[in-house]
């Protein structure tokens, strides 16, 4: 015989970890506030740890009990996808995704109607990323460097660089030279990305003297910065398509530089064998395996465009 807590006190775990509250998961359950606590205290009792630091600003989670929080939750949706595969013929596979900013919003949610359309099945819900420490999720889409995901993931493409600015800073044709114009920098944590260094080094250019430069905290916001006219910046290719298709974004240059940054995959421990997630992983490597193969080269338009720049350092 299994020892183990009743089906409800673990749902009260969890959605007190969702919540950080027993009130709001009281709430959420839709039993008294009184019985949820008296429910994780019994848990704590059976476990012999404590899960929650309890303070006047709210509750805590302890290690412990982020420890078992991704366990109870896999046993959960595993429980409730197979209730749903016996109620239901064709049951709605709900898929948890934890994506960098940027690749959400530039990349992936271009395609999700396609992927959308191949399996309609599929309800697709982004998690942010600052809620990663307490939130479920079935696979996570990183930015990074490839020893960043040894043992944790998969690696799937390296960022191109490129340099681009605002059509709207040229006059009669020609650019501003580079350091008469912000640098936009993205920033990792708290410290600049070195896509200027790199780009800079790799094109054999060095601008004397101090630069000025503007920091965003996601590459989608100094790509609309750039739109504006903020400032020159050396950005994602893959992330840019539409702007530079478009003419809002101009590439100022003909290098293209492959980064030691890019974005791989992250399946947590027990959900590679869920359908849905295997669904997602062929379906992400199909997509970035056509995109390595179709590279663009710089199109046409543009080269014609970059012929017509004059951009001196």
């Amino acid at each position: 015989m299994r020892k183990l807590p009743s089906l409800s006190t673990l749902r009260v775990f969890e959605e007190t970890c969702r919540t950080l509250s027993f009130s709001k998961a009281a709430e959420a359950l839709f039993i008294t506030q009184s019985a949820a606590s008296r429910q994780i205290k019994q848990l704590e009792e059976f476990l012999g740890k404590l899960l929650f630091i309890r303070s006047h600003s709210g509750l805590t989670l302890t290690q412990d009990a982020i420890l078992l929080l991704p366990r109870v939750r896999q046993s959960l949706d595993i429980l409730e996808e197979g209730i749903q595969q016996v109620q239901l013929h064709n049951p709605l596979q709900h898929l948890r995704l934890q994506v960098a900013p940027t690749f959400a919003t530039r990349w992936l949610a271009p395609r999700l109607v396609a992927l959308r359309r191949r399996n309609s099945q599929l309800q697709i819900a982004l998690i942010s990323e600052t809620r990663q420490k307490y939130c479920d999720f079935d696979c996570a889409i990183r930015f990074g460097e490839p020893a960043d995901c040894v043992n944790r993931g998969e690696w799937l493409c390296h960022e191109r660089l490129v340099l681009v600015g605002s059509p709207l800073l040229a006059v009669n044709g020609v650019f501003p030279p580079l350091h008469t114009q912000p640098q936009l920098h993205i920033l990792n944590g708290d410290t600049r990305l070195d896509n200027w260094a790199c780009w800079l080094t790799a094109a054999g250019q060095v601008i004397a003297g101090p630069q000025s430069g503007l920091e965003f905290s996601t590459q989608d916001q100094v790509i609309n910065a750039c739109i504006t006219g903020a400032g020159y910046a050396v950005l994602d290719r893959l992330m840019i398509r539409n702007e530079l298709q478009s003419g809002l974004l101009v590439l100022l240059s003909p290098l293209e530089l492959k980064s030691r940054n890019g974005y791989w995959l992250e399946i947590p421990v027990g959900k590679h064998d869920l359908p849905r997630v295997g669904y997602f992983h062929d379906w992400l490597q199909e997509e970035i395996q056509q995109l390595s193969q179709h590279a663009e080269p710089m199109s046409g338009m543009m080269a014609a465009v970059f012929a017509d720049v004059d951009i001196p350092v």
